[in-house]
Formats: structure tokens, C-alpha cells, sequence
């Protein structure tokens, strides 16, 4: 069974939307009305969480596929938004055509998520249970859990990004803002971002603090994350995003595999290889296979291959390393760190301990 975008929805935002009290607050903080194929509503009048809620979905495809015509950057584009407190168990589904498309179309814009759950802009919450589902051609993140309360159980799950492109820093899943889950078994490819701004993709991201709730212990453990520019990144930083945070984050990321072929031979960046994640003047990329700025987390067990995480640059060309870019198999020495527990890594077949 295939659940589609209504025709006239997209073209013209007044048509064929509908408001839900999970969008109580989007008023009062200047959220777009929500453009989604599913929502998940469990929220009281007020837009106030509730809980016990609990949706069952399996064997369906979502696809979305908004209409080029639809010009401008419009970020309430969702497959399934989940809210209000309420819980999805997703299985053995498709969610694709999160967006605008092709990605070229209106480039830039931070629009379509195929699935998420929470959003802290507005105070709700959502839980996710998904299990063996396939996530492609989304525009921007193709799993967003977001916010305090809100909670994910990713298990067995493949998320494909669009491959090498200029147009947007693609994101496979990630976990964000207070928000907390783990990922297991999974498969995340194609999060390559070579265009310009002082910024690259991750197949999955973890991102607290800087003003935001932090993330704490989100157990990231037997994926493969192939061919993004960062495979997986722990971030979690104090209010002012200049130190590492004082609270104990104890994220986990453990037993995964991150390879990456697009590299910089010769000092020349490959065609599939980021150029400005570090530094837009002058221009120098960054790719890790895992990358921590956190407070005692755990990376420990991971492969790391290939020339896209060839260490460049030695420690002392910090903070401002020459290009093309800065690299490593697993970055613990550019961000900033507490008391991280390393161990049992390799890179390319070979123990690795950072430095």
C-alpha cells in the first residue's frame, strides 16, 4: 500500500493542510503549519504532551514528492511527524520523496524530513520504534528525533542520502536537542556535501548544547556508515558552543564500520570530497569517520576505512589546519573533548588511536 502527498497540497500552501494541537505553538514561534503525508497527534488541548499513545505502521510506503513549482524555502515538509507525546512502531516500510525535488531545486533550503519525532522548537514530543524500514530521497534529514523527552529505537534500518552534492548538507539521522535513542544495525550512505558554507553532512548526528538541552546517552552500535563526509558525530557543547559541556554526556559509539573513498590525493580534493566543512576563507574540508565533542563518551570497537579518512594534518596545525582539509579516522582533538574513553579502534585493518 502506498500513502501519498495529496495533489493540492504543496503548490499552494492554503490548500489541503490541516492543524492538529500539536501545532498549538507554531504561531507564537513562527513554524510553518506542518505539510505531512502522516502526523501523529497525541497532544491536549494546548498543545500539552500526553502519553500512552502507541500507533502500530508496517508494510506501507510514504512518499511525498512536493511539486517544483512550490518556490521558496518552506521547512514544514515531513513524510511522518510524530508529536503530542504519542509513540510510532514503523516496520518494514518506505518513506521517500521527503521535499522539493530534485535537491538542485531551491538549493539550500533546511526542508523535508522523512520521519521525525518531537520538535523542541515547540515543546512536543515523540517516541520512534522503527525496524527494518528504507529511508531515501529526502531533502534534508531523513530521521529527526528533537527535543527533551523525545526518544528513538532505530534497529535494522536504511537510510540512503543523495550522494555527492552542492546543493545541502544532508544528514542521515539525527538525534537532537535533549533528545535522546540508540541506533543499531543500520545502514546510513550518500551524506556528502561538497559545496560551500563552512559545513558537511553526517550520516548520524548527535547534537546538543550551544543553548540547546544536551543529548545524553545515545548508544550508536553496529551500523555501517558509508561515503558521508562525517560517519557518525557525537556534539555536545556548553551553553556559549566554546567548550565541551560540564555535564556528563556518555554517548556510545561502538562496534560500527565508517568508510569513506572520497579523499584529497595530492592535496587536491576528489569530486565527491567535502572543501568547506572546516573553513569557507580560505576554503579546507573536514571528513572523520567518527568525530566527539562530549563529556566522557565512549567510542570504542569501530572499523574505520578508506582515503576519505586518511589522517591529514598534524595536531599542531590546530586550530586553523591548511588545506585542502582537516582529517581523521576518529576525530577527538579538534572539538571540544572531556575525558573521552577510546579503545579497540582500527583504520584501514590496523589499530588506530587517535591523536
Amino acid at each position: 500500500m502506498t500513502i501519498q502527498l495529496p495533489a493540492a497540497v504543496g503548490a499552494d500552501q492554503t490548500k489541503g493542510l490541516s492543524t492538529t494541537n500539536c501545532q498549538a505553538h507554531d504561531v507564537a514561534n513562527s513554524v510553518s503549519i506542518p505539510q505531512s503525508v502522516i502526523e501523529i497527534c497525541a497532544a491536549g488541548p494546548g498543545g500539552v504532551n500526553t502519553s500512552g499513545v502507541n500507533v502500530t505502521i508496517r508494510d506501507v510506503t510514504v512518499e511525498g514528492n512536493w511539486p517544483d513549482d512550490l518556490h521558496g524555502c518552506y521547512d514544514g515538509m515531513y513524510g511522518i511527524l510524530v508529536g503530542g507525546g504519542a509513540s510510532l512502531s514503523l516496520a518494514d516500510s518506505t518513506v521517500e520523496k521527503i521535499g522539493v525535488g530534485p535537491l538542485t531545486f531551491d538549493a539550500g533550503c533546511q526542508q523535508g524530513v522523512a520521519i521525525q519525532a518531537g520538535r523542541w522548537v515547540i515543546g512536543q514530543v515523540g517516541h520512534l520504534y522503527l525496524s527494518d524500514d528504507t529511508i531515501e530521497t529526502y531533502q534534508k534529514n531523513g530521521i529527526m528525533v528533537d527535543g527533551p523527552g523525545s526518544t528513538a529505537d532505530i534497529d535494522h534500518v536504511v537510510v540512503t542520502g543523495d550522494g555527492p552534492t552542492p546543493a545541502i548538507a544532508q544528514n542521515g539521522i539525527q538525534i537532537s536537542r535533549g533528545a535522546t535513542g540508540s541506533v543499531t544495525g543500520s545502514i546510513v550512505t550518500g551524506n556528502n556535501y561538497t559545496g560551500t558554507g563552512n559545513t558537511s553532512s553526517t550520516g548520524i548526528l548527535v547534537f546538543g548544547g550551544c543553548g540547546y538541552p544536551l543529548d545524553d546517552r545515545v548508544t550508536i552500535t553496529g551500523n555501517r556508515v558509508l561515503g558521508n563526509d562525517v560517519g557518525i558525530d557525537l556534539g555536545n557543547y556548553n551553553p556559549a558552543c566554546s567548550a565541551a559541556p560540564a555535564t556528563v554526556t556518555a554517548d556510545v559509539a561502538c562496534g560500527n564500520v565508517a568508510m569513506n573513498s572520497n579523499g584529497y590525493p595530492g592535496g587536491t580534493p576528489s569530486s565527491g570530497a567535502n572543501i568547506t566543512g572546516w573553513s569557507s576563507s580560505p576554503e579546507v574540508g573536514y571528513q572523520a569517520g567518527i568525530s566527539d565533542s562530549g563529556n566522557q563518551d565512549v567510542i570504542c570497537a569501530n572499523a574505520i576505512w578508506g582515503a576519505g579518512y586518511a589522517p591529514l594534518g598534524a595536531t599542531s596545525s590546530l586550530p586553523n589546519p591548511p588545506p585542502p582539509a582537516f582529517v581523521r579516522p576518529i576525530d577527538v582533538v579538534s572539538g571540544p573533548t572531556t575525558a573521552p574513553l577510546v579503545f579497540s579502534n582500527t583504520y584501514d585493518g590496523f589499530p588506530y588511536s587517535p591523536s
